[in-house]
């Protein structure tokens, strides 16, 4: 079990996803799901961190044209528009206890790896092209 700072970030996170669950609705605009967050956050004693988007997701893409930024930065901007029926979001929620920003605590390279939809791959073996 958890307690303190910790308990308190668990709770930040689960609390800011349950919300961010009900703003992401059809005819809610994106532009009007991060302040709450940030007040949910601030409660906590909490920030979130910079850098962190939910993303709408389609087939054989992850990371989709519309996003949502959790927490708002001069550098970062994201197009507003509004939220609508049939849409698939990944809800990324990334507390911290801290001042909000991201470091790297070892050089060590991990890599995500995705398709790309516009090369045409051949596979060798029938049961990979299956």
């Amino acid at each position: 079990p958890a307690s303190g700072r910790a308990a308190d970030v668990l709770a930040c996170a689960h609390t800011c996803f349950d919300a961010a669950i009900r703003l992401i609705r059809p005819g809610n605009r994106v532009s009007d799901a991060s302040p709450p967050l940030n007040a949910i956050a601030e409660c906590f004693q909490c920030t979130l961190v910079e850098g962190v988007m939910t993303h709408n997701m389609k087939q054989f893409v992850i990371d989709g044209n519309k996003c949502v930024l959790n927490r708002t930065s001069a550098e970062q901007k994201v197009e507003d528009s509004c939220f609508e029926e049939h849409e698939v979001y990944a809800i990324d929620i990334v507390v911290s206890t801290g001042e909000g920003k991201a470091r790297v605590l070892n050089e060590k390279q991990t890599a995500v790896f995705k398709r790309a939809l516009n090369v045409e791959y051949s596979l060798k073996l029938k049961a990979s092209r299956a």
